[in-house]
């Protein structure tokens, strides 16, 4: 039978509060382009099972507000 090794402990006030903060960022990073992505892919396939006009004139809105919107910042 094997003995259980314990658990290392974190030691109290040893976190570096800039990576703390760096991986908060990249974790709402990361969420919100997971969302994105998803709704994305429910236009996708709702325009591909479905063909709503509506749909498609939304998706293809919501693209070009977009691109829009990145092209301003950019430029």
């Amino acid at each position: 039978m094997p003995i259980p090794m314990p658990m290392p402990k974190s030691l109290p006030g040893k976190t570096d509060p800039v990576a703390s903060r760096l991986g908060a960022v990249i974790a709402n990073v990361m969420s919100v382009g997971a969302r994105a992505l998803g709704y994305f892919l429910w236009g996708v396939l709702r325009i591909a099972y479905r063909g709503d006009p509506r749909m498609i004139a939304l998706f293809g809105g919501v693209i070009g507000a977009s691109a829009l919107f990145v092209w301003l910042i950019a430029g």
